[in-house]
């Protein structure tokens, strides 16, 4: 059942600001990846990974590696807060927490160390918390020393939550949530790693929740190639029960682009849709929950920048996701953030963020005053809306992330990398971001004919960018229909947008 009217939301909660307390930081790696546990590791075989991004260094071998590491974080004592609780609809047994005690005695976080897996080749370092919901906690670009997401210096419980939960750790990454909207009952889950797979040109890690009599099981794998930018993430959900069961997964991406670790109000979300849907709001100029309005600009206000936000948002693309991809783009960090998905399955697609003039206030989730936004995907279109599964059944899709940077914004993205073009007069600004190496053309179209071409190479730590010429080959007929393409050497289209 749906469980959207009777949550206790980010919007309807307020807190009490806590104090930082220093954050110890021990990381100590290991060769190989041996289960995951507690103990002291074997003698370490790679380089000290931080909590914050390491200092430009020489780049990894063409290989991609998986190992081991521990990470200390200030931690807040939220086991004395939790009890037992349990939802017969899906026959889970979760915690729920006092969040009203919490803020009453107000304690201090203390250091705890947990373990990680790690991702790692010459563009990209990925750290995987199992012990925290099997979150994909970090993600470094090594070129640029940025992250992909947001990372809360503390773990520390916050009001929100689904209906009767509470203490969501609003730490960052990419978290799995489910059976309900919104966060699920699994953020908090220790998951287990279950798979992994290495061969120096692909590794992959499967993360599987549990089994502790659910009717829903959950695995997700994360995989890395040797020579991509890109990571794909690939969730795995079955009714293990005898009967159909009606459940809602999302997961949802806290990011903040850049260096930051804060979204900037030029930070730009786009969305391939001409409508959304309000899910919840506490701006007065907007209409509230179901209300549709037009993208990315009603009555004259452009919705797409953070900044013309007055207070926190969510909405949906409505009446779906439009696919094939939905992405945030920071400008004044020229970096962002891609999420390329099957939108013939996967028809969910939600952003949320704190809002600008008037946003949310951080003591609620953090201590350090950091903020995000939010991408979230999901099966149904909505949080309203569940999907069906029958007895014995599985869905499962894989998904392309990636972050980007370089190239202004983005306009349009797959797979294979992300294009942004702006025209002025005459000319266009192009841009290209690959998640690979790749040499080409970029080809501008007028009407379907070639009105411009331009040769190039480009590679994930050295995105392409040029000014293209419309009279190059001639004038462009006035009214005609421009597109710019991007070829590989072979004339493959690789990217295209109108």
């Amino acid at each position: 059942m749906c469980r959207l009217h009777r949550r206790r939301t980010k919007e309807q909660s307020r807190g009490r600001s806590l104090d930082l307390w220093l954050v110890a930081v021990v990381m100590l790696l290991v060769a190989g990846l041996p289960p995951l546990r507690a103990t002291a590791a074997a003698p370490h075989a790679w380089p000290v990974i931080a909590p914050m991004p390491p200092k430009p260094r020489q780049p990894w071998p063409d290989q991609v590696q998986a190992y081991e590491a521990a990470v200390t974080l200030p931690t807040f004592p939220f086991e004395r807060y939790q009890s037992d609780a349990y939802d017969p609809q899906y026959n889970w047994h979760y915690k729920r927490f006092d969040y009203e005690r919490f803020r009453a005695e107000a304690p201090q976080p203390q250091p705890r160390t947990y373990q990680t897996v790690v991702l790692e080749n010459r563009y990209l370092r990925l750290i995987i918390l199992p012990e925290l919901g099997g979150r994909l906690w970090r993600v470094i670009d090594k070129s640029t020393d940025n992250d992909l997401f947001y990372h809360n210096p503390v773990v520390m419980p916050s009001p929100w939550g689904p209906p009767d939960m509470q203490g969501w750790f609003a730490l960052g990454g990419l978290e799995w949530d489910l059976p309900v909207a919104e966060h699920g009952y699994a953020w908090g889950t220790t998951w287990d790693v279950t798979a992994l797979h290495k061969d120096g040109q692909q590794a992959a890690v499967t993360l599987t929740l549990p089994r502790a009599g659910q009717y829903i099981e959950a695995s997700i794998t994360i995989n890395l190639a040797a020579d991509e930018a890109a990571f794909t993430v690939a969730p795995t959900i079955t009714n293990v029960s005898r009967e159909p069961v009606r459940f809602a997964f999302w997961h949802s991406a806290a990011l903040a682009p850049g260096k930051n670790n804060t979204p900037s109000a030029e930070t730009r979300f786009i969305v391939p849709s001409e409508n959304i849907a309000v899910h919840s709001t506490d701006d007065s100029a907007l209409p509230g929950f179901g209300h549709t309005l037009h993208w990315p600009a009603d009555n004259g206000r452009d919705l797409s920048r953070l900044g013309n936000w007055d207070q926190y948002l969510g909405f949906f693309e409505w009446p779906a996701a439009h696919g094939p991809f939905v992405a945030v783009y920071d400008p004044l960090q020229d970096a962002g953030a891609v999420r390329v998905f099957p939108d013939a399955s996967v028809r969910g697609s939600k952003i949320f963020a704190l809002g600008w003039q008037h946003p949310l206030d951080t003591n609620y989730y953090t201590t350090d005053g950091s903020a995000y936004v939010e991408l979230h995907g999901g099966l149904a279109p909505t949080f309203a809306d569940q999907v069906a599964l029958p007895a014995g059944q599985s869905v499962q899709w894989r998904e392309t992330w990636y972050g980007v940077h370089g190239i202004g914004g983005v306009t349009q993205a797959n797979e294979h990398g992300a294009l942004s073009w702006q025209r002025s007069g005459d000319d266009l600004d192009v841009g290209f971001f690959p998640t690979r190496a790749v040499s080409g053309d970029i080809v501008v179209l007028a009407d379907g004919h070639a009105v411009a071409r331009r040769p190039f190479a480009a590679q994930p730590d050295a995105p392409f960018v040029t000014r293209l010429s419309l009279d190059e080959n001639g004038d462009v007929p006035p009214g005609a229909s421009l597109a710019v393409q991007v070829q590989d050497k072979a004339g493959v289209p690789l990217l295209a947008v109108k």
